[in-house]
């Protein structure tokens, strides 16, 4: 079976680059209430890992005996959050209040009588009555949400109302947030959500590719089909130490030589330069169809135009000259920089020079630079 596991939010065979964040959730679980830990907001590019953060919190917090609830930020999200919380008759007491029912019977006076109904819960009290019975056996309650910057502003007030007055009570509960960068933007600047600027944060970037190296090579040779030498240099670099573009490449490259070597023994079974440059090959067409596109999709059209201004050098852009294409002055285009630059689609790259931060993302644009200036209406170079 292929190791790897190029899906969204699928832990890989082995979490590498990571032990810092990991490190300070766990702290957080083990320090109690109030830990920074605890209440955590979670930001990176697209693919850059942050689904997998989430199930791998998952796990450690349910090996301590916790419960999780995983939710993925879309109109209604608070909703769900209380229907999964909404305490079951068996397990939990209901609270009730009567209703008064004037019933008139040929014209006699009215008979009162009183119907038991449950009372509307609010996310706050159905945390509380769920960590009632968690705590009860030293458990706890952790609730991630992925992609918070698509969440609507009356969830993530419901939520944060709910978080502000749990921890004050010092219950067993943590909180993490995990979106793209324009969460942070969105979501901080609102004088409602004041919890989420105390949250310890947490931005997810590339991989060294030295650990890199070191997890391929392990990975590989745990399935009995060696990468060593040119091959693996090769795919450590083509990985330009992109988490999704690692588990791509490292997929591509097993399915290559696992077909070809299906019937060898011997040195025969290890992977080959061929395999690498093939699977490198399958590794960025995929990259392109399941992170490029959707990046652009979610841009303006001005933002487009921007990168498309950056695409044709082939190292850091000025930020004067991306304007000079554009057509536009340099205070016009600098709008977009730092929207591009907030959203971790490009990274600064000293005074006045700007660079894709996601990889392959220029080669991208090139290939498909017809298709994306016809949809914007502009000329052809």
């Amino acid at each position: 079976m292929n190791p790897f596991k190029p899906s969204a939010g699928h832990v890989p065979p082995v979490l590498i680059g990571r032990d810092m964040v990991l490190a300070d959730f766990e702290e957080g679980l083990d320090n109690g209430s109030g830990a920074p830990g605890r209440l955590m907001r979670v930001t990176g590019a697209r693919g850059i890992g942050k689904t997998v953060i989430l199930a791998e919190f998952k796990r450690m917090a349910e090996q301590r005996g916790w419960q999780v609830i995983s939710e993925t930020a879309s109109a209604g999200m608070a909703r769900r959050l209380l229907d999964r919380l909404r305490p079951k008759q068996r397990s939990f007491s209901f609270s009730f209040e009567p209703s008064v029912s004037v019933m008139n019977v040929g014209g006699s006076l009215g008979g009162i009588h009183y119907e038991k109904t449950q009372l509307p819960l609010t996310l706050r009290e159905a945390m509380g009555l769920r960590l009632d019975e968690l705590e009860k056996h030293g458990g706890g309650l952790l609730v991630t949400i992925d992609e918070a910057q698509a969440a609507e502003r009356s969830d993530m007030v419901a939520i944060a109302t709910a978080s502000q007055h749990l921890t004050s009570e010092d219950r067993n509960i943590a909180f993490v947030f995990a979106g793209l960068p324009s969460m942070s933007s969105k979501w901080l600047n609102d004088d409602v959500m004041t919890f989420l600027r105390r949250a310890q944060p947490e931005r997810l970037g590339d991989v060294p590719l030295t650990a890199v190296s070191q997890a391929l090579a392990d990975t590989f040779d745990s399935t009995g089909i060696p990468l060593v030498g040119e091959p693996l240099r090769i795919a450590t670099h083509a990985t330009a130490g992109y988490p999704f573009m690692i588990q791509l490449v490292g997929y591509h490259i097993w399915h290559r030589a696992r077909r070809r070597t299906a019937n060898m023994k011997g040195d025969a079974v290890a992977v080959t330069v061929e395999d690498a440059e093939l699977g490198v090959a399958d590794a960025l067409s995929r990259l392109g169809d399941t992170v490029h596109g959707p990046e652009l999709d979610g841009l303006s059209p001005i933002d487009k135009t921007y990168l498309l201004a950056m695409a044709q050098d082939d190292g850091p852009s000025s930020t004067s000259v991306i304007a000079e294409r554009m057509g536009k002055d340099v205070k016009y285009a600098g709008i977009y920089r730092m929207r591009l630059l907030e959203a971790q689609v490009i990274e600064e790259k000293g005074y006045g020079k700007v660079d894709f931060a996601i990889p392959y993302l220029r080669e991208y644009l090139r290939e498909h630079a017809a298709y994306i200036r016809m949809t914007l209406g502009l000329p052809d170079d």
